[in-house]
């Protein structure tokens, strides 16, 4: 069996920016690339939350999606 070998992680950052014209939060997201395979969700919470933290929007949650290949 090939094992998988990490090829590329991104970290998506979501929030509340506002609310619609029905009243509905509006939620947008950030995504940053380029992190490194041995990140930790608690390391990818605590930026995160400090980069929301440098904006007036309500912090909602954060995605980690990593791209792994089957090495030949």
């Amino acid at each position: 069996m090939n094992p998988f070998v990490f090829q590329s992680a991104t970290m998506t950052v979501f929030y509340q920016a506002g609310v619609d014209e029905l009243g509905e939060p509006a939620v947008k997201g950030t995504t940053y690339r380029n992190l490194i395979n041995t990140v930790t969700g608690e390391q990818i919470q605590t930026v995160a939350q400090t980069l929301i933290g440098l904006t007036d929007f309500p912090y909602i949650e954060s995605v980690k999606t990593q791209k792994d290949v089957i090495g030949a």
